[in-house]
């Protein structure tokens, strides 16, 4: 007989079955004993208690999932059962492609290991399986309750429930426009999904969407919030609250485009409609209507290139010239309606200007570890050397010197006396000057970065008596007297990124504090590695299609910073 042909269910008393026991069960539950609510049913002899419904699944082939052929899978539906002393939890939820099911054992124990979670599955026989392999070590237990099925187990079948399904008890707690939390914490990415409204029938090839409206980091002005399984926001600005995600219209929009252009689920297509749908919003009809057409290369749409990038500008703030460079070129082609493409020349150059950091990196520890080694004595390794000895080609201190010295055609050799002193500024390399004014000691590097404007331009440098590398006897050593790669290592990777707003005066950006001003400041300010180092950006940029196939009109050369001419 049909489960539906059989009598409506009763509660039943006294002789039937122990009363007592089933209430202690029942208050023994956490989720009620918590929040004192839920849906209680007595089933064989057993509590239910069933915390949602849920709704019918309403996917793709809702007859594929029935069980039996004639009951309906809920979706969002929870319910907690007690297995003498333990409880179970089964959960289900609307899966990408069908309904989704998870199972949470937790036994009394104050072991936490004893906590079993088992992940969400669309096969629910498989999750079923590895629930009962973890059950069935406990001998000494009834697993009767057990053998009639994870469906019956749960009282998915019960009347109560397939009627709840069929009149949408729950229907009246979902609200459109209401992005919902189940665990209370962070909304998952099915919850996503459902709230920016997912077509599993036609959305396959662009959930990547889903994904980054999830991903994308709020604003810094908007604080997260959730509320009795709801999320809201708060604009910390104002202190205004809202149900509307920050970020809901963007990516609203972009599905709705998404659904029309189909782009390829490849990611090389997938970042050049990114872009497009990004600068498309920039350059409108509007725009286009009266000439007048906004900036480019504004903060927002760095950190928005970044992103679809996929680069992290704050580890790497050297790269926000190659994205402000992309934006330049691929904005130039959505004003002139020609196709976005050849994301991968903008990837290898990024991968070149890496290089070229890089090659900095190596050149700056070379220095490094050359002037470590001027520093000291060749002989006791211990005391700054003073004298350079022509002859042996190296540094002594006056003791070792003396000693090595003393005897033999040694002591026809010629000495050169030394200041080994470290750059004030730098720290990294050996200074070459005094500034009287300063009463600091500077590389030569330091020295004119720290000298070309204000009233410092008229201090008087005293040449220190260090080693000339310029007479060649010791050309190895030239590294020590500076290469220039801390300077410019100190610019790429300064946060300090120079942008120009609106109306055309400079605006100085902090990559890593979101900090913006007018004024300069004193920090060293990021700048793009010239042309003349190691290539600079034309060199990853030259010989790719776009840069012979479309010239680049904002494009700029840098001049190169005068050399300072040291000899002694």
């Amino acid at each position: 007989m049909d489960m539906y042909e059989e009598r409506p269910p009763e509660i039943f008393t006294g002789g039937y079955f122990d009363q007592a026991n089933i209430v202690n069960q029942t208050e023994g539950l956490q989720d009620f004993r918590r929040r004192q609510e839920g849906h209680l049913i007595i089933a064989d002899d057993r509590p239910l208690l069933v915390m949602s419904f849920g709704l019918k699944y309403q996917g793709p082939n809702p007859s594929k999932y029935k069980i039996e052929g004639k009951y309906d899978i809920p979706v969002g539906f929870k319910v907690i059962i007690k297995w003498e002393e333990d409880e179970i939890v089964f959960m289900t939820r609307q899966g990408t492609f069908g309904p989704e099911f998870q199972i949470v054992y937790l036994p009394q124990s104050p072991t936490p290991e004893d906590f079993t979670v088992f992940e969400w599955n669309a096969n629910i026989a498989e999750i079923w399986d590895q629930f009962l392999t973890v059950i069935e070590g406990k001998e000494d237990r009834d697993m009767r309750l057990f053998n009639q099925g994870p469906w019956r187990t749960f009282g998915v079948t019960r009347d109560e429930v397939q009627m709840a399904l069929k009149q949408g008890t729950d229907q009246k707690t979902i609200v459109d426009g209401i992005l919902y939390c189940a665990d209370g914490i962070e909304p998952d990415l099915q919850e996503h999904m459902r709230y920016l409204g997912v077509d599993p029938a036609t959305d396959e090839n662009i959930l990547w969407i889903f994904t980054a409206f999830k991903e994308e980091p709020l604003p810094s002005y908007s604080a997260q919030y959730v509320k009795d399984g709801m999320v809201y926001w708060v604009d910390e600005r104002t202190s205004e609250a809202t149900w509307k995600h920050p970020h809901y219209d963007k990516f609203r929009k972009m599905l709705q485009v998404a659904r029309n252009q189909k782009p390829v689920p490849h990611w090389k297509s997938i970042m050049e409609f990114r872009i497009e749908f990004l600068l498309s919003n920039i350059f409108t009809w509007e725009a286009e209507a009266s000439g007048e057409y906004p900036l480019v290369e504004t903060v927002d749409n760095v950190i928005e290139m970044a992103r679809i990038f996929g680069v992290d500008i704050k580890n790497e703030p050297y790269l926000v010239h190659v994205l402000k460079r992309a934006l330049r070129h691929y904005g130039n082609c959505v004003k002139e309606k020609r196709k976005v493409k050849d994301v991968e020349d903008f990837r290898n150059l990024m991968h070149r200007y890496r290089d070229l950091v890089s090659q900095y990196e190596q050149a700056m520890s070379i220095e490094e570890k050359r002037v470590a080694k001027m520093k000291i004595c060749v002989q006791c390794d211990e005391r700054d050397a003073v004298l350079f000895c022509d002859q042996c080609k190296d540094f002594f201190c006056q003791g070792c010197f003396d000693r090595l010295h003393s005897r033999g055609r040694r002591q026809n050799h010629r000495r050169t006396w030394v200041e080994m002193g470290m750059c004030a500024e730098c720290v990294e390399s050996i200074a070459l000057f005094h500034c009287v004014q300063c009463a600091d000691l500077y590389c030569r590097d330091c020295f004119q970065e720290w000298h070309v404007r204000g009233g410092r331009r008229n201090h008087i440098p005293i040449i220190l008596r260090s080693f000339n590398s310029q007479t060649h006897q010791l050309p190895e050593a030239t590294p020590a007297m500076g290469t220039g790669a801390a300077q410019i290592l100190a610019k790429a990777r300064s946060p300090w990124v120079e942008f120009i707003d609106e109306n055309n005066v400079k605006l100085y950006y902090n990559i890593l504090t979101a900090e913006s001003r007018r004024d300069k400041p004193l920090a060293v300010i990021n700048e793009p590695i010239e042309d003349n180092k190691g290539g600079g950006m034309s060199a990853g940029w030259s010989g790719t299609w776009g840069a012979n196939m479309f010239p680049d009109p904002l494009s700029r050369t840098q001049p190169s910073a005068p050399q300072m001419e040291t000899a002694f």
